[in-house]
Parts: structure tokens; sequence; C-alpha cells
């Protein structure tokens, strides 16, 4: 079992928009330990206290395989069909809150390589997988295809910015027929980041309207910066790197 955990391949990815450290170093890339191969998918781990033991309780090989499987389907199902597929499987523990949501879905810069990275322990996650893998193969077809950048996975422009882009997702996947978030749950996002962020106005209104100009619609990076702008959200521009957040955001 032990054997689960040997770095077999180091393999880099490199981004368009690298991510600002808090030192002020910029980061444009990633190098992802690679331990297994599933269903053409290579497979990392991110453990705590590696061993055997919590290798096999957080991360069952027959489980893996299975996730691998289906992360593989969905890309086929939508046409993203990278060189290299990776899914990174966090383990997820009360004491390990750094990277405590979902994931990230980042793109390579060069379009080769697309990796998954599911931060909650799968096997023990509330949600249903097939549900999050759909979503992060959204986030990572919208990269693949160049409609948003291909930016360092702790890049963040705000809450704000993937709200947005969760009602084009979401609608999206509801008119595939595929598992997503409802537009009520999305909706109900919105309206919080607008309360956060724009104490004054009606909340509900104005997320009613965006939720109605996006909802299943494709969009972009740009159109999404715009928006921002244009309701006085935005505190990145365009292209602009950085990220001040040392976890990841729910997308």
């Amino acid at each position: 079992m032990a054997s689960r955990f040997q770095v077999k391949e180091e393999f880099k990815l490199n981004y368009e928009v690298p991510y600002l450290s808090g030192k002020g170093e910029l980061i444009g890339c990633t190098i992802v330990p690679v331990m297994e191969e599933h269903h053409g998918v290579s497979i990392s781990y991110a453990m705590t206290s590696p061993s055997p033991s919590a290798m096999e309780n957080s991360f069952p090989a027959e489980g893996v395989s299975s996730l691998a499987a289906t992360a593989r389907f969905i890309l086929d199902e939508l046409e993203v069909k990278p060189h290299r597929t990776i899914l990174q499987l966090w383990e997820h523990t009360p004491h390990n809150r750094l990277f405590s949501v979902e994931g990230r879905a980042p793109v390579s810069a060069e379009r080769d390589a697309v990796l998954l990275i599911l931060t909650k322990t799968p096997f023990i996650y509330r949600y249903d997988y097939d549900l999050v893998l759909w979503h992060q193969a959204m986030h990572a077809r919208d990269r693949w295809e160049r409609r948003f950048l291909s930016s360092h996975p702790l890049v963040e422009i705000g809450e704000w910015f993937d709200a947005l882009w969760h009602l084009s997702i979401d609608g999206r996947l509801e008119a595939m027929g595929k598992p997503h978030y409802s537009r009520l749950e999305r909706l109900e996002e919105v309206r919080a980041v607008l309360r956060d962020t724009r104490p004054a106005g009606d909340h509900l209104a104005e997320a009613t309207q965006l939720c109605d100009d996006l909802w299943g619609k494709e969009t972009t990076h740009s159109r999404l910066i715009e928006i921002g702008l244009e309701l006085s959200l935005a505190g990145v521009a365009v292209g602009e790197a950085g990220g001040s957040s040392q976890g990841l955001k729910k997308t």
C-alpha cells in the first residue's frame, strides 16, 4: 500500500496568469507529483500525514479508480481532450482547513493539460461527487476554450467573479441535463456577494437581473470583469496577476 504514495513523476504546469505570493514572488507554474494512473488519468495525492492506513481510509484504490473513470468520461463528454489529465485529491480533516472547499480546475497555458483539484476527501464528502466533477470540468472547459485565462490555482479576483461565473456554468449544466447547483442556490450566492460588497441597493433585484442575463449562457473572463466594474465589484483588472488568499475559493 505504501507504494501508492510513491512519486513516480513530477509534472509541471505553466500558467498565463501567475500567483503573487505574500512575499511578493510571482509564481507562474505548479509542480504536481503523480503517484498512479487510472483510466488514462494521472492521480496525485496531497496528504497531511501519509501512511498506508491513512491512504486506504481516505483514498481506497477502487474508489479512486471509479473517480478517475468518471472524470475521464465527463471531460470526453465536454470534448475536452488534453494530452494530460491529472486528478489531485486532497486529504481533508478538521485540522487541515487551508484547502477546505471543493477545488479548482486549472489548465496549462499551452492548453495541453488539465488539473482537476478536489480538496474534500471524496469518499466522505456529503455532496454528490458527480456534481462536483461536472462543475469543475465546466470551469476547465471554459479555460480550455480560451474564453477564460489560464491562471495559477491560487489566483483569485474575488468571490463576485466566481459567483457570476457559476450562473453561466450551472445554467449550462441544467440545459444539458447534467448534475448542477440549482438556480435558486446560485441566485442566493450572488445576492450574498452583493450584500457583502455593496451594502446599499436592492440586492435581490440586482441578483435576479444578473441571473437572467447569465444563466445558461456562455460568457468570458473579460465580460465578467466588465460586469464587475459596472457594479463597482472588480478589484483586479483583466490579466492582472495577484491573489491574496492562502487557500482556494469554491469554483
